[in-house]
């Protein structure tokens, strides 16, 4: 099952990027909702309860109009240097953070979100993910059960 996912997480990292070099090389319509400055994002993610066995992975990839420019996020305040992608699995939700806040810090042109949350076992755990572009709420999932038989699983672009 993971080699799977991880399969998935490639091929929609690649197209991610793709879509994103695609669409910036092509001239911006006047009707373009998408202001030409980009747009800020911000993502908040909680899990709480999940078990040892629980798959957890978060992949957040946001690309602003120069692709040389690859320090585009920070996390929890914390600004992540020279990465254009964000991955959160079961480790980062094993301590006592179990609430991440994603944000942009320069306007992106392309931003990609994969979520999957998997459970093996009989004890099920809550995933809330609420996603804001520019200030708006797109997304606002809040205290979602996974369980052996309900996953978490999506993948949206803003």
């Amino acid at each position: 099952m993971k080699k799977s996912f991880f399969k998935n997480l490639i091929a929609f990292t690649i197209c991610a990027v793709l879509f994103a070099g695609f669409s910036s090389c092509s001239k911006k319509s006047s009707n373009d909702p998408t202001p030409s400055n980009g747009r800020n994002a911000k993502f908040t993610v909680t899990v709480t309860g999940a078990p040892a066995s629980a798959y957890l992975s978060f992949v957040m990839v946001g690309l602003t109009n120069d692709p040389k420019d690859a320090t585009v996020w920070k996390v929890n305040g914390v600004v992540q240097n020279n990465e254009s992608s964000v991955s959160l699995s079961k480790n980062n939700f094993s301590g006592n953070t179990k609430t991440y806040i994603i944000e942009s810090v320069k306007p992106l042109t392309a931003v990609s979100v994969g979520i999957q949350c998997l459970n093996v076992e009989d004890s099920p755990y809550k995933v809330s993910y609420k996603a804001e572009i520019n200030g708006e709420v797109k997304n606002d999932e809040k205290d979602f059960t996974v369980t052996k038989t309900a996953d978490f699983t999506h993948d949206y672009t803003y």
